[in-house]
């Protein structure tokens, strides 16, 4: 009667810890696919963004090409376009709309400081006047950054630039 009463026991626990386990993993899938689909969603509103950050690279490229410059790709990660017009050459840094990182002058100087590394590099630049503008949808210049612009606005321009 005793091993009755125990494989009895034993079969009902094993069966309260097969619900148990099997209540635990259905939370567990749940949570998982919840995860899942909060993925989806945040790479659906970013993939929005990069297309409307692709739009406001167009809108500058255009801004520019509208006043006479003609506007390449820049090859490296700082710099976005070169634009040349005449003796003038325009190294451009864009910042999306979606971008919310205020610019300081540490930006600035990272900027300007990669393209005349480059330009000091490369010859065919000496025989250009050279300027930097930073281009953004909306003010976000700390205080740092408008000193900066301030003590170097014959070569350092930041340009407002609507977006579509």
């Amino acid at each position: 009667m005793s091993n009755s009463i125990f494989v009895m026991m034993l079969a009902l626990l094993g069966l309260g810890l097969y619900f148990y386990i099997n209540k635990k993993w259905k939370k567990r899938e749940s949570a998982l696919h919840e995860f899942t689909f909060e993925m989806q969603r945040e790479f659906a509103k970013k993939t929005q963004s990069l297309s409307s950050g692709a739009d406001y690279y167009k809108n500058v490229q255009a801004f520019y090409e509208a006043q006479g410059f003609s506007t390449t790709k820049h090859p490296d990660f700082v710099t976005d376009f070169i634009a040349k017009k005449a003796k003038n050459i325009i190294f451009i840094r864009v910042q999306t709309p979606d971008n919310t990182q205020s610019i300081t002058a540490n930006s600035f100087q990272t900027f300007i400081g990669q393209t005349v590394l480059y330009a000091m590099d490369n010859p065919l630049y000496e025989a250009y006047d050279l300027q930097w503008h930073y281009v953004c949808s909306k003010m976000m210049c700390d205080q740092s950054a408008r000193i900066f612009i301030k003590r170097y606005e014959d070569k350092l321009k930041f340009e407002l630039i609507e977006a579509a």
